[in-house]
Formats: C-alpha cells, structure tokens, sequence
C-alpha cells in the first residue's frame, strides 16, 4: 500500500513513471530510471510504493481518474440520451487515441497483472461503468433502449469499447479510433439483426 505523500514527490514520481512507461514499456523500464527522471533518489519510490506494479496502477488511476472527470462532464452537457451514449463512446475513444502509449500500456497490463485486475478495474474502470449504466437507465426509460438488465448489458458495452480499442492497438495504431463511433455506435443501439427476422426467410 502506498504510503504517507511527501511534498509533490509523488507526483513526480507518477509523471515519470507514465512518460517512461510509454516511451520504454512497462516491462523495460526501471524503478533506477523512474527515480533519475524524477528526481529523487532511487530508493524514496518505495518510501511512496512497495513495487512498480502498485505504481503502474497509480499511473492509472492518476490518467483514468483525471480523464473520468472529464467524460462525466462532457456527457452531462448532452441533452438527450442518445447524444449521451454517443457523446460516451466518442471521447473514451478520442481519450485512447490522444495517449496511445497509454491505452497500449493499459491494455496489455491488464491482462497481465492481478493487481491491475483488481485495483484498477474494480476502482477506474468501474467509474466508466457507472457512467454508462445511468446514461443506459435514462435510455430505457425515455424508450431508447429495450428494457434489458442494465449492469450487464453495460458491461458488454465496456467489453466491445475494449476490444475496438484493443485491435486499434495491435494494428499499431495506423488508422483513426475515432472513425469507429459511428459502427460502434450502430452496434450498440441496434445489435446486428433484424427484428422479427426469421432464419431463412424474411422478416415477419
């Protein structure tokens, strides 16, 4: 568990941390270097952090949270909740593709790291969830959305925003994220079948 802040030292360290991070990878990078770039000496990282896994998911926490603000904000200015969910979908994908170094890191840790598991996807992550299930529940209620089971049905929503950014990411990034709203967007507010569509025939 981190411990006591001193001064801004923290802060230094987290900025470092995520510039050396992106710039090296999570995995190349040491706690020496982090420190160099700091400007602290190298054992005052453990003074703040037991491990540079608990600062890779303070780096996180420091991004995503910062960012969640944001998106709350950005959401609620929207008026109806279609604009909402596409107004959601539209700045976390701009959000990844503004830090892509960030996103790569992100992405891949999570799946690697236990304590990314349950630190940041318990905390972070589920700040995106939270937004997306009030944005869900206003849209059942106005008729935009079926009545489905709202934490589920986000869930799978966060799932598919995952996975679009995550093949962005092993395509090295070469085309534009935020192209995919509109797809996204499509596939969110209408599936990718017809209703009353009978297999082998057409619709009833």
């Amino acid at each position: 568990m981190a411990r006591k802040r001193v001064g801004n030292k923290r802060a230094r360290i987290i900025a470092a941390a995520a510039k050396l991070f992106g710039d090296k990878g999570y995995h190349d990078t040491t706690t020496a270097e982090i420190a160099e770039s700091a400007g602290v000496a190298a054992g005052t990282i453990y003074i703040y952090f037991s491990s540079k896994e608990e600062l890779l998911v303070a780096v996180f926490e420091e991004f995503l949270g910062r960012h969640m603000k944001q998106l709350r904000e950005a959401v609620e200015r929207e008026t109806t909740p279609r604009d909402k969910l596409i107004r959601l979908l539209t700045h976390g994908l701009e959000l990844m593709q503004n830090n892509p170094d960030s996103a790569r890191i992100f992405l891949s840790q999570l799946r690697q790291s236990t304590k990314m598991i349950t630190t940041v996807s318990k905390r972070s992550s589920r700040a995106y969830k939270d937004i997306i299930e009030e944005v869900l529940t206003e849209g059942a209620r106005t008729g935009l959305c079926r009545d489905v089971n709202v934490p589920a049905a986000a869930s799978m929503l966060f799932g598919a925003f995952q996975s679009t950014v995550l093949d962005w990411v092993a395509d090295e990034c070469s085309y534009t994220l935020t192209d995919m709203t509109g797809e996204l967007t499509e596939f969110i507010l209408y599936g990718i079948c017809r209703a009353n569509h009978e297999e082998g025939g057409a619709a009833q």
